[in-house]
């Protein structure tokens, strides 16, 4: 396992490793995840949502405003022809 990120980083082992606790169920781990794309553009969230989420959490933002500028450029040069 990647020490720098997994489970331990998530949540104490402990947690997790006790007989009887609700997020485990027949070798099956429930994790409930919530998200806010509210401040995110509707055209870029494909983009985003298919980024490498192996990539460290800095260089997805640098590509996402990278991608950012790029379709603002894209419609600012639409735009103006």
């Amino acid at each position: 396992m990647n020490i720098a990120s997994g489970i331990p980083k998530f949540c104490p082992l402990s947690i997790i490793q006790a007989d009887g606790n609700a997020y485990i169920r027949d070798d099956t781990m429930f994790i409930k995840i919530m998200m806010d794309f509210g401040d995110l553009p509707k055209n870029s969230l494909q983009f985003i949502l298919g980024l490498n989420p192996g990539f460290p959490m800095n260089i997805q933002q640098a590509i996402v405003k990278q991608e950012s500028k790029k379709q603002t450029q894209q419609t600012f040069t639409s735009t103006s022809t």
